[in-house]
């Protein structure tokens, strides 16, 4: 991406996380690509040189979402620029506690309760008694693929050791459905960037798909699909009033083959580049669309 960047004029910069003071958004080791040097940037320097942050969080925020929310928040307060996504998106979208507005709205999603991260165990066996086989849970902050389990696999001792580092618990009936492929569409502003089926391997005497032992393919979404994906874009911005500039539709399909919303996600959408081609072309339309955010800023 840095070098379609580069090729339309761009000076761009690369800094982890880890270097930055999220408290005094201070930028301690910032690398400058085209003079390939470090250098500092403090709030009033990275105002002055900078017109786009793009701020990827790479990977499940458990356990840091704290340092991720402050991060957004000194962003939205103190950058002058255009931050992609949306700081606003990002941190409405921290929590999927949203996905209970999709449901009120009438969109097609997974039964889901809700529990404080405190819940204990004998809670969740009280209510699910003799079907803890058929339920799974999953974090509300983070990735909804991370910690994901079936409630009979876990214990007491699971559930205090993630305390600390989760916002809460959702719990929802498996749905056989997975095993078909969870489907993700990405957008870049109102343009629909590509589909992907994700297809989880079944393992004998793993009841549940692992996070990491799948493969990802190519999928043609229908027009149905498409326009699912769509209203819940339009949804987000619109009804939730949260401005979005990169986003992921995930979905599995229900009996019938239609749509069933699992997350929208704003805070890490990602992207799978095969072949490499497709990276120059993403980064064609994310630079565009950036340009389209300063013009309207």
């Amino acid at each position: 991406m840095t070098e379609v960047f580069q090729e339309r004029g761009w000076k761009c910069y690369w800094v982890t996380f880890d270097d930055i003071d999220v408290a005094s958004l201070h930028h301690s080791r910032v690398y400058d690509v085209s003079e390939q040097k470090f250098l500092r940037l403090n709030t009033i320097e990275l105002n002055a040189r900078v017109d786009v942050v793009l701020a990827r969080v790479m990977g499940s925020v458990e356990g840091k979402i704290g340092n991720v929310r402050e991060y957004f928040e000194r962003l939205q307060e103190e950058f002058h620029g255009v931050t992609l996504n949306d700081p606003a998106s990002v941190l409405y979208g921290l929590r999927k506690d949203y996905l209970f507005e999709y449901a009120k709205a009438g969109f097609a999603t997974i039964p889901t309760e809700y529990f404080d991260r405190t819940v204990s165990f004998a809670e969740l066996e009280r209510v699910h008694r003799g079907q803890l086989d058929r339920y799974v849970i999953k974090p509300v902050t983070g990735e909804l693929g991370n910690s994901f389990a079936s409630l009979a696999s876990i214990d007491e001792g699971v559930l205090r050791h993630k305390e600390p580092l989760v916002g809460g618990w959702l719990v929802q009936p498996f749905m056989p459905s997975i095993w078909e492929g969870e489907y993700q569409l990405f957008f870049i502003g109102n343009t629909l960037v590509q589909g992907i089926r994700k297809v989880h391997r079944k393992v004998p005497g793993i009841a549940v798909p692992q996070p990491t032992d799948r493969s990802f393919e190519k999928h043609q979404p229908t027009p149905a699909e498409e326009a699912f994906a769509r209203r819940a874009k339009a949804f987000w911005t619109g009804d939730l009033g949260r401005p979005i500039d990169i986003c992921r539709v995930d979905f599995i399909k229900d009996t019938d083959g239609s749509p069933l919303l699992l997350e929208f996600e704003a805070v890490n959408p990602g992207f799978l580049f095969n072949p490499a081609s497709e990276a120059r072309r993403v980064a064609s339309l994310l630079e565009e669309h950036a340009v389209s955010r300063i013009h309207h800023a």
